[in-house]
Formats: C-alpha cells, sequence, structure tokens
C-alpha cells in the first residue's frame, strides 16, 4: 500500500512435454514377398505437438534357410527434443518361390538310327534372384537287340533354395539299315558241267557294328545226272536281325559230246 505494506503470492507454472510425435505418412504394414520384388523401405516423417521431431531408421536382416528366404526387420523411432519416442515396426518376410528357367530351346523326343543318335545338349538356366546350375543324367533301356535302346536324358535346373525345373528328353535309338556286301554280287550263269565254280567267300559291313554272313547251297536236279541247278544263297545279317539276302542261280549242263578214246576204224 502507500505505506509499503507488502503480500506477495507466488505460483509455479510447470511445464513438461509427455507428448509422443506422430508419423505422418501411412505406415507400411507387414509383408511377404518374392526375392526379386524386395520393396525399398518407405521414408517416414513425423510431427510433435510442440517442435520438431526426428525419426531414425534401422534394418535388420534374419537368414532363413536359404540364401534367398530371409526376414527384414524395419524399425523407425520418432523422437521429439525431449526424447518421447514412437516406434512403428514393419517384417518384411522374403521367399524365394520362383523355379529356374532354360535358357536354350529344350530337346524334344526323337527317333534316330543307330548311328545317328546325337550328342546331348548343352543346357543353361537362369533364376530370377540369383544363379542356377543345371544337372544332366543319362539312362540307357536295353531292347531286343544291342542296337535298340532307349536313352532318357533328363536335364535338371536348381536354385540356391531348392527351385527345380527338370526337362526329359526320351531318345529312341532302332537299327532298321541292313548290312551291305562287301564284295563284287556274284551274278546268275549257265556252265558246263566241268565247270563248275566254286562258291564265292562274300563279306558285309554294317552301320551301327558287325554282320556275318551266312552261305547255303541247295541243288535242284534236272532230265539227267549232268543237268541240274545250283541256288546258291548268301545271307547278311546284323545284331538286330536286319538281312540282306543275294541269290545266284548257277545252271549246270552237259551240251559236249564224248569222245572215242581208240583209233578209230577207217571205212
Amino acid at each position: 500500500d502507500v505505506c509499503g505494506n507488502q503480500t506477495v503470492h507466488v505460483q509455479t507454472v510447470t511445464v513438461q512435454d509427455t507428448t509422443k510425435p506422430n508419423f505422418v505418412e501411412q505406415l507400411p504394414a507387414n509383408i511377404t514377398v518374392n526375392c526379386d520384388a524386395v520393396p525399398q523401405a518407405v521414408v517416414l516423417t513425423a510431427t510433435d505437438n510442440c517442435g520438431a521431431a526426428t525419426v531414425d531408421y534401422k534394418e535388420q536382416r534374419t537368414n532363413g534357410n536359404c540364401a534367398n528366404n530371409y526376414t527384414l526387420t524395419r524399425t523407425w523411432t520418432a523422437s521429439d527434443v525431449c526424447g518421447n519416442q514412437t516406434v512403428h515396426v514393419q517384417t518384411v518376410t522374403v521367399q524365394d518361390t520362383t523355379k529356374p528357367n532354360f535358357v536354350e530351346q529344350l530337346p524334344a523326343n526323337i527317333t534316330v538310327n543307330c548311328n545317328a543318335v546325337p550328342q546331348a545338349a548343352v543346357l543353361t538356366a537362369t533364376d530370377n534372384c540369383g544363379n542356377a546350375t543345371v544337372d544332366y543324367k543319362e539312362q540307357r533301356t536295353n531292347g531286343n537287340c544291342a542296337n535298340n535302346y532307349t536313352l532318357t536324358r533328363t536335364w535338371t535346373a536348381s536354385d540356391v533354395c531348392g527351385n527345380q525345373t527338370v526337362h526329359v528328353q526320351t531318345v529312341t535309338v532302332q537299327d532298321t539299315t541292313k548290312p551291305a556286301f562287301v564284295e563284287q554280287l556274284p551274278a546268275n550263269i549257265t556252265v558246263n558241267c566241268n565247270a563248275v565254280p566254286q562258291a564265292v567267300v562274300l563279306t558285309a559291313t554294317d552301320n551301327c557294328g558287325n554282320a556275318t554272313v551266312d552261305y547255303k547251297e541247295q541243288r535242284t536236279n534236272g532230265n539227267c545226272a549232268n543237268n541240274y541247278t545250283l541256288t546258291r544263297t548268301w545271307t547278311a545279317s546284323d545284331v538286330c536281325g536286319n538281312q540282306t539276302v543275294h541269290v545266284q542261280t548257277v545252271t549246270v549242263q552237259d551240251t559236249t559230246k564224248p569222245n572215242f578214246v581208240e583209233q578209230l576204224p577207217a571205212n
């Protein structure tokens, strides 16, 4: 008052920041994606009721059972100047479920002759999330002879997570070609009974291996002892029973008159 008497009242206003900041953008949800479609981490910002807020981002990878199966744990932490924090965690489950693809044209099933079996094609493969390897196997199934058989050729493309693509080609091998005689084939002939030639010896070759030659001769009598026919047959055979047959007919005849031995008496 005018005489200096005083009454004092003191009020203390305690100001505190207890409100966490808020993210501005839509928060990313947990997702499962293929290994070639992992999204980039989104950029989040935050606001605070009493000033600015900062966002810290961290990502942690947890490996799975192969190189392309894993989990990404993405953590965004929004902080204000007083240390209030809002945390958002997104789990990205990454998996490899896509099979590798062969690069080259795949060989089709074929039927070939035994002397024309093609070499197995060399196939390679690609994968959407890395490298792929190709394993090749061939299995032979025998048929009814040495040159009749089946080749089952299998190519298996595998990626690092065990996804596989398999291609199978069946090569049916057959021997349908007859063997061929090597020497000139004897022609049909007519000979006198004292000039019957020996049968020639014929050999044969085959396109897929060896060939054997079987020889037979059959005599057919005529109207007298020295008139007859020889039917000579050569049969060339390969291991699968293909045969080439040559037949020669030797016609034997007696057209020569006999000769007296002693001096003939004159008239």
